[in-house]
């Protein structure tokens, strides 16, 4: 798994879960702001390489990947109807990491969340109940989780936090539904298109890497900037190279 230089050594979490399984992981960092890395079903949390080290190095702050139940060294099953749960769960948990500044005390901050495929449209339909300050989706899913599996109300996104999308222009639908979520949604939000085929995680491994990672900086730290109605900055959009 990859590091940035100067990033503190990462370390290992783990959270069971109400129904079971217990969920492992790797913490960057420790600081009352939170940024949780969720893959797609099918892959685990290599997929996101050394981006974690690089938000909890750039950003200051916490930065924590997981493995889906069922996935990496995550326990089994992996289980399709429990996933709002899964995703409230891990919000709710692996948002809980020491703060140096407060002497080990446990203090919760502002929580992001970047998430792929069929778990960033879960987290999307449930961003009111997570009370988050930010999401980045990787190719979101054209299913969304029904409303049995997201629980009482979450469906509907009507509230004010910033999203960022990414889809591949050549992956079928993706970016028509990566548009549609973000038209759908109130407050702010943005779509980024990659002319690549590959889907979630995997964009990540194309040559646009370097450009989606430098967005996905830009976007977490102006929304760390963000002040109450007030949008983000302007993004930046990948060109082809020259």
């Amino acid at each position: 798994m990859g590091r940035v230089e100067s990033t503190p050594p990462p370390a290992a979490v783990e959270v069971p879960l109400p129904w079971g399984p217990v969920i492992r992981g790797v913490r960057w960092g420790a600081a009352s702001d939170t940024i949780l890395l969720l893959h797609e079903p099918g892959a685990d949390l290599d997929a996101w390489d050394a981006l974690p080290a690089r938000l909890a190095h750039t950003l200051g702050i916490a930065a924590v990947a997981a493995d889906l139940p069922g996935h990496g060294l995550s326990d089994d099953p992996w289980e399709m109807e429990q996933i709002g749960a899964l995703v409230q769960v891990l919000v709710e948990e692996l948002a809980n990491v020491p703060d140096r500044a407060t002497a080990g005390r446990t203090a919760i901050g502002r929580r992001f969340v970047i998430s792929a495929g069929a778990i960033a449209s879960a987290v999307h339909a449930s961003v009111g109940r997570l009370a988050l300050a930010g999401t980045v989706a990787l190719s979101p899913a054209a299913n969304p989780p029904s409303p049995i599996a997201m629980g009482e109300g979450g469906r509907g996104v009507r509230v004010n936090v910033p999203k960022l999308f990414f889809a591949g222009s050549l992956a079928d639908i993706d970016l028509e539904i990566a548009r549609r979520l973000a038209s759908d949604s109130t407050g702010w939000s943005a779509v980024t298109a990659v002319p690549v085929s590959e889907r979630g995680t995997r964009l990540l491994a194309t040559p646009w890497r370097a450009r989606i990672e430098e967005e996905i900086v830009a976007f977490l730290r102006d929304c760390q900037k963000r002040r109450p109605g007030v949008r983000p900055g302007p993004r930046i959009t990948p060109r082809p190279a020259g």
